[in-house]
């Protein structure tokens, strides 16, 4: 049985082939149009991955740790503070990550968490106990929030990791956001839950979702614990998507101590599969309400993302940015099947 909001258009094309005597080549265009999403996404496997591991000594030239603002000494001089009221310290601390005001901030509550006083972190280095001391201290300046009842109801948890991803430093460093209303992304996928609830009797989208992906076998990596891993049907990246579903959970409060560890657990799989297929960079989101909120369990999604070579060309062109569908060239069934070997054992 097949979740019936995915849905994909076949359409066929012609050219004379250069590469073999100008011979006619029939090529094939796979749309997939995701209405929980609301992503639609051009699927071109005949494109090529990187065979080699960029060079990151250019990105470490053009942001040496003598004038990062997240290494000593710059850390105490130019870092914000919060004001008292919401911590005297002035930043929050959980080993050797920090937690502070973002000095150029997306939102009214827009955090940055470095990860450690350490510059630089190699995908191949993103183990759970690097990662534990930045996602607790996140996890710290939320329930603070939720002490002083400001009436959020929303927050997120997001990852920039290096320049091909849109990361302005390389020094490691998560983003909170957090506030009254959804982003648009996460307005979307309450909308899509609150339909199908009202269509299918006051079904749960999400259960139902990862029970017919379990069941189809095609794009289900792994249940670890409270946790399902998978490939998105219709990726926002041109490399992939994985999206993970934290079981039941309808507010960021109900993570426990142990769902965490699942999850650094298994995004530390997730980079190991990356560091391995030569990305040095992706982006992630964690997706939460923060009143209880059954059309939106937490989850989140994280995409691969890299320069084209040979001269650094961007993922990213005018069908993602102007026409609002993703060129990619990962078949997500495929994707599925390289990242479950990573899932086991």
């Amino acid at each position: 049985m097949r979740f019936k909001g995915f849905r994909k258009e076949i359409t066929k094309g012609r050219y004379l082939n250069p590469f073999k005597n100008f011979e006619e080549k029939e090529i094939l265009i796979e749309v997939r149009h995701d209405e929980i999403t609301g992503v639609a996404t051009r699927i071109l496997p005949y494109r090529v991955r990187s065979a080699h591991k960029p060079d990151i000594s250019a990105y470490l030239e053009k942001s040496p740790e003598s004038l990062c603002p997240f290494c000593s000494p710059l850390f105490e001089k130019i870092t914000p503070k919060f004001t008292p009221n919401i911590i005297p310290e002035g930043k929050f601390h959980r080993g050797d990550a920090w937690l502070f005001p973002n000095a150029f901030p997306y939102d009214a509550n827009n955090t940055v968490a470095i990860l450690s006083s350490r510059h630089f972190i190699s995908l191949d280095e993103l183990t759970p106990q690097t990662m534990k001391p930045a996602f607790d201290v996140c996890r710290d300046y939320f329930h603070r929030l939720a002490e002083m009842n400001f009436g959020y109801k929303y927050c997120s948890i997001n990852w920039n990791y290096m320049p091909p991803a849109g990361g302005g430093l390389i020094h490691p460093h998560l983003q909170t956001i957090a506030g009254h209303k959804p982003t648009n992304f996460m307005q979307q996928i309450i909308f899509s839950a609150q339909n199908y609830a009202a269509a299918e009797n006051g079904e749960n989208l999400w259960r139902d979702l990862i029970a017919l992906e379990k069941d189809a076998g095609e794009r289900f990596i792994a249940h670890t614990g409270a946790l399902s891993w998978l490939t998105s049907f219709a990726p926002k990246g041109m490399a992939g998507e994985i999206d993970f579903y934290f079981h039941e959970k309808t507010s960021f409060f109900d993570l426990t101590e142990a769902n965490f560890e699942e999850l650094l657990s298994g995004l530390a799989r997730v980079f190991g599969y990356l560091y391995a297929n030569n990305f040095i960079s992706f982006n992630m989101s964690l997706f939460a309400p923060m009143i209880s909120n059954r059309y939106l369990w937490v989850q989140g999604k994280i995409t691969p993302r890299f320069e084209i070579n040979p001269i650094g060309t961007s993922d990213l062109n005018y069908f993602e940015k102007l026409h609002n569908e993703i060129i990619c060239p990962v078949v997500p069934e495929d994707l599925c099947r390289e990242l479950q070997l990573y899932f086991k054992g």
